[in-house]
């Protein structure tokens, strides 16, 4: 157990947490994980209310291994991407693991009642392993740490696929990375609803939720147009929206954006032109920004019921509610207004997971190049996405391959001027009515890391979160423990 003195310097810090798969307290012990961290005077974790198995293989064609509460493989595989990730702290002795998750307490099935979408029933491992989550609860309590659970905001158990988003063509996207349900789903939203309740009746003691995604994932070109389903145009009224006039001019852009030439992408490719250029467009096709404002009216509307949810058991009366959230200017695509749902939240998780930067530039340039109608100039291409993403402060690549999945080894292609920006803007937007707390993943080398980490934890924000325990290694966690110092 720690010493008064380590739990002392957590408490007397700014907020620093750090996400950790419970499958690394199973692999190397609660204590010896909590030990380390708090040395390192961090004073908040983030974990999952699941267990694990390792097994020899994965039934069935479930793609829950995209998700941070239920991975399937550790590392995940980020929908190939990130099949080059390496893990810095070995899981039972290995560096790839096939899990198997199972609930960590049986579901309260009240809650559960009349709904569309019912929890998976807790396994003989739940009974003989599920403790431990209470353990990590109670250990982090004891070291002055604040402890919350992370779960997924849109991925349900049997998903069914009238519940999945849709293209304003009716169409499901070609290629998505996470096959994320419908935000608009309202059976969808009462499930991770009910869900929240049952958290936190079977865990009294935890000090809040983060849910991740409460949004669409704008990772790839299909994810930017999405949703149009038919529970998109059953709750647009009640929201305020005309549905049709909002789905034939985000299916024009998307018919658009497939017959592109470069005289199309040249304005985006000055960094001084694309305000202009962009605030024209939408001036133009008032529907556009209909679309928008749509997106992000669903993301507060579900972010105001998990508030109300967590409200409404005696458990839930002064919880934490921290949603995740994409950076700005993705957080348009995603539908994150920071100013909204910081009415509701307490705080935001704003993530900078920059070794998906290069490669969402890259998603992006390679489906526009396969579809669209003629020869694109790939230099002039990837310049406008990264510029139209704000992913970089100097000079650009001209090809595909400098814009891939960053290795273990390699720094991520990210600008420490943009990641500043998108902190500066989303603290604007929130004016103070919630806390901000950029999230730094651990994935990449040393330098890299220990860079991305001190900016973030110089910008001005109460505080920041730590990204996957799994790729800290020893000089890592030394390296958080000298922030501050």
């Amino acid at each position: 157990m720690p010493t008064d003195s380590s739990s002392d310097h957590a408490n007397a810090s700014r907020f620093l947490g750090v996400t950790v798969q419970p499958m690394y307290f199973q692999s190397e012990g609660v204590d010896a994980v909590l030990d380390s961290l708090a040395a390192a005077g961090v004073n908040a974790i983030a974990t999952a209310p699941s267990v694990y198995e390792a097994v020899d293989t994965l039934p069935g064609d479930d793609d829950a291994g995209s998700s941070e509460e239920l991975p399937r493989r550790e590392p995940p595989v980020d929908a190939g991407a990130g099949s080059v990730r390496v893990i810095e702290r070995r899981l039972w002795g290995k560096e790839e693991v096939l899990i198997s998750p199972s609930p960590s307490a049986a579901p309260n099935m009240e809650f559960y009642e009349g709904l569309k979408y019912q929890p998976s029933q807790a396994t003989a491992f739940t009974k003989s392993d599920g403790a431990l989550i209470q353990r990590i609860v109670d250990g982090g309590h004891a070291r002055g740490m604040k402890v919350y659970f992370q779960v997924s905001a849109v991925q349900v158990p049997g998903r069914h696929d009238e519940d999945m988003p849709r293209l304003p063509n009716g169409e499901y996207p070609r290629h998505r990375m996470v096959h994320t349900v419908s935000v608009a789903s309202d059976d969808a939203r009462a499930y991770v609803c009910a869900r929240v309740k049952d958290l936190l009746t079977s865990y009294p003691d935890i000090d809040g939720l983060r849910h991740d995604w409460p949004e669409h994932p704008p990772y790839r070109l299909g994810d930017a147009f999405l949703d149009f389903s038919e529970n998109a145009r059953k709750i647009a009224p009640r929201l305020g929206f005309d549905f049709e006039p909002m789905r034939a001019a985000a299916d024009a852009l998307y018919t658009r954006v497939q017959h592109l030439s470069d005289a199309d992408l040249d304005p985006l490719c000055d960094v001084h032109a694309m305000p202009y250029a962009l605030a024209h467009g939408l001036a133009r096709n008032s529907a556009l920004t209909e679309v928008l404002r749509f997106k992000a009216a669903l993301t507060t509307l579900y972010v105001k019921e998990l508030r109300t949810a967590m409200e409404s058991v005696p458990e839930g009366i002064g919880k934490e509610l921290s949603p995740n959230a994409f950076p700005p200017p993705l957080s348009l695509l995603s539908g994150m207004d920071f100013g909204a749902v910081a009415e509701p939240a307490d705080s935001i998780n704003m993530k900078l997971y920059t070794m998906h930067w290069p490669q969402m530039v890259h998603f992006y340039a390679e489906e526009l190049i396969a579809h669209n109608d003629q020869p694109l100039n790939v230099a002039t291409l990837i310049t406008a996405l990264s510029n139209l993403f704000d992913f970089e402060d100097g000079r650009r690549g001209t090809k595909l391959e400098d814009y891939l999945y960053p290795p273990p080894d390699k720094p991520h292609r990210a600008g420490q001027q943009a990641q500043l920006r998108k902190i500066k803007q989303a603290q604007l937007e929130m004016n103070g009515k919630a806390d901000l707390y950029p999230v730094v993943h651990g994935y990449g080398p040393l330098d890299d890391f220990d860079a991305r980490l001190h900016l973030a934890w110089d910008a001005g924000t109460p505080g920041i979160w730590i990204n996957r325990y799994c790729y800290l290694g020893e000089e890592k966690i030394a390296a958080i423990g000298r922030l501050g110092g």
